[in-house]
């Protein structure tokens, strides 16, 4: 039965504007590695390497920080070209908005000042995942013998695909020079995470060392064995550079959201190209209009069709549809056996502040399809 990181799904709730207890700056040591990693750009950069003081893990202690320092204005507009606007609409790009600042001759520019908002308040945070109680005084599935076992409390973190797809989604908005940005914090199970992939991006062909790897450009990582009959995805990242991505490194409490190269995670999730056990596809991003739709448009309970093999909770109010969905777990060497067990899984919005030129993630107070970015 597969009940991984895809069974683990988050996104909008109620609350005041506050500070959310979920998001947690992850405490680094005062002292920085130095580390290898490189970028295309032309400009002088100087890689660091930010490290967690209480990661026990060696492969999710590192995080990754590129700075440039003082920049000649030819220097900034080179960089803005790479890395903004790939992302950036004309408004956006051309400093009308909050989003993003003119040139600062007196300013110490690092690469996250040239990234997408969520990017820029996301990394260098965990999440603390939240299990509660199944929603009381609501319709729940009967438990005969041959009905899945529903888990017994709803569960709110967010994976890895569930943060590609979102940042994705502020790109596609973001190009059209929209800044009402917000970030739904959610997890989706891999199936409906691979059939969002099939509609959002197209597979770049041939082995993906081999690639011309864009920024926005999306790497799945799969296991398959001879004896499954579906491949089950294990993990995603989002390219920002031919061999630096953005991550959210698994769905636990210690797994961080940051930037890092492409060997660590090949350390992580050994490719087959390498003898691992991991098939590694490249996927390049549509970004059209219908790629914008948030947690409750394209995930929830709200937004799926009734499953007569359990339809109490399409009978639970509107708000908790559109908040919540279901993590599916299945044999996938014989996912004809049907669902095993089903998972309730919330969503919890927040919005993206600005302090200065640092950015963090803020509660929303009300769920709502849009929200605007506090400055």
């Amino acid at each position: 039965m597969v009940l991984l990181c895809s069974l683990r799904c988050v996104a909008l709730a109620a609350g005041a504007w506050l500070a959310s207890s979920e998001f947690k700056a992850i405490d680094f040591l005062p002292d920085v590695a130095d580390c290898s990693a490189t970028l295309t750009t032309p400009v002088h950069f100087e890689c660091k390497g930010k490290l967690a003081r209480d990661q026990k893990y060696d492969v999710w202690k590192t995080s990754l920080d590129f700075h440039f320092g003082l920049l000649a204005e030819e220097e900034w507009v080179t960089l803005r070209q790479q890395y903004t606007a790939p992302w950036a609409g004309i408004g956006i790009f051309s400093g009308w908005t909050p989003l993003f600042d003119g040139y600062d001759g007196e300013h110490q520019y690092s690469i996250k000042d040239f990234l997408p908002p969520t990017i820029r308040a996301l990394d260098g945070y965990n999440f603390v995942e939240e299990d509660e109680a199944l929603p009381a005084g609501v319709p729940l599935p009967p438990a005969p013998p041959s009905a899945p076992r529903v888990y017994n409390q709803t569960i709110l973190v967010p994976n890895c695909w569930a943060t590609v797809c979102e940042l994705l989604r502020t790109i596609a908005q973001c190009r059209m020079d929209m800044t009402t940005v917000y970030h739904d914090v959610y997890s989706t199970d891999d199936k409906d995470a691979q059939r969002w992939a099939e509609e959002a991006t197209t597979i770049v062909p041939g082995p993906y060392t081999a690639a011309d790897r864009r920024f926005g450009d999306v790497m799945l990582v799969f296991l398959r064995d001879p004896q499954m009959k579906r491949a089950i995805l294990q993990h995603a990242v989002i390219f920002v550079d031919q061999d630096i991505v953005f991550e959210k490194a698994g769905s636990g409490s210690k797994n961080p959201y940051r930037l890092i190269d492409l060997t660590t995670v090949e350390k992580e999730w050994k490719p087959t190209l390498q003898g691992g056990l991991f098939e590694w596809v490249l996927h390049r991003p549509l970004l059209r209009n219908e790629h914008q739709k948030s947690f409750a448009e394209q995930f929830s309970l709200l937004s799926m069709d009734v499953d007569e093999r359990w339809p109490q909770f399409w009978q639970w109010p509107k708000e908790l549809q559109a908040t919540h969905t279901l993590g599916r777990s299945d044999n996938p060497r014989n996912p004809e056996e049907g669902v095993l067990g089903l998972t309730v899984m919330k969503a919890r919005r927040y919005a993206l502040k600005k302090t200065g030129s640092d950015w963090a993630p803020l509660l929303v107070s009300v769920p709502r399809v849009q929200d605007s970015v506090v400055v």
